[in-house]
């Protein structure tokens, strides 16, 4: 087994478990099953509310009975992303996982560390032996990937601590204690179709490096749709067949195709070389491997109207995508941004869904209004979702310094304590169970929700045994 030369043989054990089991958002039944019958067979107390949400609840050891419960939060579901030329099935097939550097990687599709290693260093924590501690809880929720589901529905009466470590960010040694809101805008618009004529080009953009919406928004990273966007507004008379691109509101798009009719082939091959080459210069340091491809395609029966052609490809090319704005309270701190995610065309429907994140709430509204405005001024009917709230960081916390000195006691030296632009379940927990104090931290994950995602094997060691030994210092 590939862990088996591993320090925490323990640990990777259970993580590979995880990895067995399908648990795309929406399908976390078996990742379910699974936690209950581990408790069980833990001799641990386990249930799962109306949601499906896990709670699961350790005794204190000898000597610490008079501690306070501490939770150890993560989320069940994972973000599913595959290469192209890869025949995974997320709904039955295990991933393929591998040790390669000094990180767990897994071939061809996405690992899932976000967030199961989190469920994996709970666990565990929880089968030690030798592990000390007052009581604990895990809180397991479901479909955070997919609009933060299980931690809406969290019980105040299902939950005894009001001490919370969420183990879901990615980077060792910095602390998080605030996070950004978020709203997502639906733009749709009912399309018309002409007979198609010309000649028909498919055209591929890919080769970008994507990642988490969040997380990775600061680096500047391409985003597949806008330029598909860009391509179409240079190619005269295009008319649009199909299009698509992106696979979910938190990630950033890295492929997207459309197949279109034009009256002159040679045209659109120069612009998109040309378009290639400007881009190759802009993305050189996030996107080396980026890619326009076009190749000659059966002439469709029937395609998007020029004039609603147009309208999609000028949402794509005019649409605001990245970061907006910087924190004025926290240097270094993305503000405000959004991610263009997903471009469809089904059913006669074109749909363009955004993904807007911000720690100022009204930042975030004005945002989405601004969006909205765009897309309704091209034609298109323009939603917003409820959205999430943001996580107000309290650097006053007494939970904040107890995590902060254990931290300094045990590893030597300070962490960075700061707020994140990604989206954490701390948040929603925290309204929903009153008195709840949060804070979250995690070991050096990469290229979350991405084919490249990694785990850094020594980092998550270090964090595992870190919070083990911090347990002992919560009084």
């Amino acid at each position: 087994m590939w862990y088996e030369s591993l320090k925490n043989k323990r640990l990777w054990s259970i993580f590979n478990s995880l990895c067995e089991i399908p648990r795309e958002s929406g399908n976390e039944e078996g990742i379910r099953s699974y936690l209950l019958k581990w408790a069980e067979e833990h001799g641990l107390e386990a249930f799962s509310d109306e949601i499906g949400n896990v709670i699961m609840r350790a005794p204190a050891t000898s000597g610490y009975e008079d501690y306070p419960s501490i939770a150890l939060q993560g989320h069940m579901d994972m973000v599913c992303v595959k290469s192209e030329d890869s025949d995974h099935d997320f709904e039955k097939d295990p991933l393929d996982v591998y040790v390669e550097n000094g990180r767990v990687r897994a071939r061809g599709t996405s690992l899932g560390g976000d967030n199961g290693i989190a469920i994996a260093m709970a666990l565990d924590i929880f089968s030690d032996p030798l592990s000390e501690h007052g009581p604990l809880e895990g809180i397991f929720t479901v479909s955070e990937e997919t609009g933060l589901n299980g931690a809406f529905a969290l019980q105040e009466k299902d939950i005894q601590s009001r001490r919370m470590v969420n183990l879901d960010s990615e980077e060792e040694g910095v602390f998080y204690i605030g996070c950004a809101g978020g709203i997502d805008v639906v733009a749709k618009k009912k399309v018309h179709f002409e007979e198609g004529k010309g000649e028909a080009l498919e055209i591929t953009v890919s080769g970008l490096s994507g990642g988490h919406s969040g997380g990775e928004i600061h680096k500047g990273r391409g985003n597949a749709l806008k330029i598909m966007g860009r391509l179409l507004n240079r190619i005269p008379g295009y008319r649009i067949a199909s299009i698509s691109g992106g696979s979910r509101r938190n990630v950033i798009p890295s492929l997207s195709k459309a197949v279109i009719t034009v009256k002159n082939p040679e045209i659109a091959r120069s612009v998109a070389s040309a378009l290639l080459g400007e881009l190759k210069g802009e993305y050189k340091a996030t996107d080396p491997d980026l890619s326009i491809e076009i190749a000659p395609a059966t002439l469709p029966e029937r395609v998007v109207t020029r004039e609603d052609s147009k309208a999609i490809g000028d949402l794509l090319f005019c649409s605001p995508t990245g970061v907006r704005s910087m924190s004025q309270d926290i240097k270094g701190v993305v503000e405000t941004s959004d991610n263009m995610a997903i471009v469809s065309l089904e059913e006669g429907e074109a749909s363009v869904i955004y993904s807007i994140r911000s720690s100022v709430e009204s930042a975030k509204l004005d945002l989405s209004y601004e969006i909205s405005a765009l897309a309704e001024n091209m034609g298109f009917s323009a939603t917003t979702g409820d959205g999430y709230p943001s996580w107000q960081p309290n650097p006053d916390s007494e939970f904040t310094h107890q995590v902060r000195d254990a931290y300094k006691k045990i590893i030597g030296k300070d962490p960075v304590i700061t707020a994140i632009h990604a989206g954490l379940e701390c948040g929603i927990i925290n309204k929903r169970v009153p008195g709840m104090d949060s804070i979250s931290l995690g070991p050096n994950l990469y290229d979350v929700h991405s084919v490249s995602e990694s785990i850094d094997i020594e980092s998550s060691e270090r964090v595992a045994l870190f919070v083990k030994e911090m347990l002992k210092e919560l009084k």
